[in-house]
């Protein structure tokens, strides 16, 4: 019987492993759909990158270096956009000059707005407001860049001509002082982190800080530095993984509140001083005193938090960063012969150092400075992937379609270094792993775009002449006119960058004051990494820090240089004297 038994046994489990291996199927299925969904579904028409994996998608393979990783499959596989899955996001990525221009400037209107991200828009800012960069796209965020774009207008720029004159000098006064009179090799980003801050505190709240040492400032600095890492996709999986934001003791959380209350408390801080300002009658006018006076009463206070937040987070990393990676190259032997040729036109341009002093912030006048601010600001590119862009309304993209409510990611550091891709893009190609089609294989500035070379912003170097602006009409591979954009660092169309024309200015001011008394040189023991991508330090962080390195300044001629800060000294002394 008990062998009956075992026969009968047997028979059942002989039918039952077929519905067994039927189910178990059934649910691998099943879990692999769930795994590799995503908000958006799979975009027909469009590559998507291989080897993505389940709950991650391609968070893993993008490494630290987002930017560079897209820009390398871009070059590897020749498909300038194409589709990844972050998490359960899905995302468009645009790589180069081209296609970015297309999606930024022909479809802006389509690309308007800001997804939401848990960790910056749900933890960091759910006290203060976003900042106008990362709002959602809303009457609120249009009132706001409204009133930005005003503030920080080529009209508006003549009110704070008195600042450029101020904070302009006050770096060139430190670096001379810090460096022992040019004796002691020194590290400018310091002094250019405060030149861009005190920008932003003196429109936001009428203060500013007049050394590096300042424990508000530094304050400023790390939890600014710290939030930029934080909100970075390669330190934030829980931004596109839901289930990592309920892990207990989560890290990520904890530091992001953390940073909350020291930004709540520096903020307020700032508040209070511009409060006290006002009931005491000191006449330091800035955007916050003018709300406090009623004189604005088209801004919330969370819209002035906002506004104020955004003034004073949005640049201090940038133009630092930009400038100091700037003297960088310009330290270099190649760079040097760069500062030769500006220090040339400077004097071409004003009849003494003196008069180039007095009048370098009131107007972009030096063309071969202004070429090498455009070659810096496009060679190294601060935010190497803009802020990601969410469509409004669906895409028509070389026959895919591109579905409302999309992620876009714009990758600005193969924008600005990439090739142009002029041949008709081919969607019915069956993956990635395929030949890939033939496309035209120019980069769109060039052969020296791996290279710091302002040239390409001048039409001859004797002297050195700008290129003309270019006509509407004219393709976008007319060498002999200026790029449209000259570069998308500062992003493009409906959300570019409200800050572009106020950031060239002050790097004006401080480039023509630096090299008009100074010539640098790069440390034999500590030079500068001039490589667009490995000049970066913080590969993760959504700002680059440049690697630390040193320079030595040179005077060129002492006793024109004493004159000229004395002069400055006397023209600045009574201003923000309560700051």
């Amino acid at each position: 019987m008990g062998f009956a038994m075992g026969e009968l046994v047997l028979d059942n489990l002989s039918y039952s492993w077929p519905l067994f291996a039927v189910i178990s199927l059934a649910l691998l299925l099943v879990l692999h759909k769930v795994s590799t969904s995503t908000d958006v579904p799979y975009i027909l028409g469009l590559p998507e990158i291989p080897g993505g994996l389940p709950i991650v998608g391609h968070l893993k393979s993008l490494g630290d270096d987002h930017a560079t990783v897209c820009e390398r499959w871009w070059r590897k596989y020749d498909f300038p956009t194409f589709q990844i899955r972050l998490g359960r996001t899905r995302a468009i990525v645009v790589n180069s000059f081209d296609d970015a221009s297309r999606m930024l400037i022909k479809h802006q209107s389509a690309t308007v707005d800001r997804p939401m991200l848990y960790t910056f828009h749900n933890l960091i800012s759910s006290t203060q407001g976003f900042t106008i960069g990362t709002s959602p796209w809303s009457d609120s965020c249009k009132k706001k860049r409204t009133t930005v774009g005003k503030l920080l207008s080529r009209p508006s720029i003549k009110a704070y001509l008195p600042m450029f004159d101020l904070e302009s000098y006050c770096v060139i006064r430190d670096l001379f002082h810090d460096s022992k009179r040019g004796t002691v090799e020194i590290y400018p980003r310091p002094y250019f982190q405060r030149y861009s801050l005190n920008t932003g505190l003196t429109l936001c709240y009428g203060v500013r800080m007049d050394t590096i040492a300042d424990d508000l400032l530094k304050e400023i600095q790390d939890v600014g530095t710290e939030i930029e890492l934080l909100r970075s996709a390669s330190e934030n999986f829980q931004d596109y993984v839901p289930l990592l934001r309920w892990l207990p003791n989560n890290a990520k959380k904890k530091r992001a509140k953390e940073l909350r209350g020291r930004r709540d408390g520096y903020l307020e801080q700032l508040m209070s001083r511009t409060r006290d300002m006002v009931e005491k009658g000191i006449d330091n006018s800035c955007v916050a005193s003018a709300i406090y006076k009623e004189k604005e009463d088209k801004l919330t206070e969370v819209e002035l938090n906002s506004v104020c937040l955004s003034l004073i987070s949005g640049g201090f990393s940038t133009l630092a960063g930009t400038l100091t990676s700037c003297i960088g190259s310009l330290s270099t032997s190649e760079g040097q012969k760069w500062q030769d040729r500006a220090f040339e036109d400077i004097k071409r341009h004003y009849p003494s150092i003196e008069n180039a002093w007095a009048e370098c912030f009131k107007e972009d006048r030096v063309s071969c400075i202004n070429a090498i601010i455009h070659e810096a600001t496009r060679y190294y590119t601060i935010s190497a992937m803009n802020l990601p862009r969410k469509t409004v309304t669906d895409i028509n993209w070389n026959g895919a379609r591109i579905p409302a409510k999309t992620m876009v990611l714009v990758n600005l550091q193969a924008a600005n270094h990439g090739k142009s891709s002029d041949l008709p893009f081919f969607p019915s190609l069956p993956s990635l792993t395929s030949s890939p089609p033939i496309f035209a294989d120019v980069d769109y500035f060039g052969p020296t775009a791996p290279h710091f070379d302002p040239s390409r912003y001048l039409s001859s170097l004797t002297p050195p002449s700008p290129l003309p602006p270019r006509p509407p009409s004219s393709p976008s591979t007319t060498t002999s006119a200026l790029p449209n954009p000259l570069h998308f660092s500062f992003g493009a169309g409906s959300r570019a960058c409200s800050g572009q024309i106020i950031a060239h200015r002050l790097m004006h001011a401080a480039l023509v004051r630096l090299l008009s008394v100074f010539r640098i040189e790069a440390s034999e023991s500590q030079p500068p990494t001039t490589d667009y991508v490995e000049y970066n330090s913080a590969k993760s962080s959504l700002v680059a820090i440049p690697r630390p390195f040193r320079v030595r300044l040179v005077v060129r001629d002492e006793t024109v240089l004493e004159r000229c800060l004395g002069e400055a000294r006397k023209r600045t002394r009574e201003l923000y004297a309560e700051g």
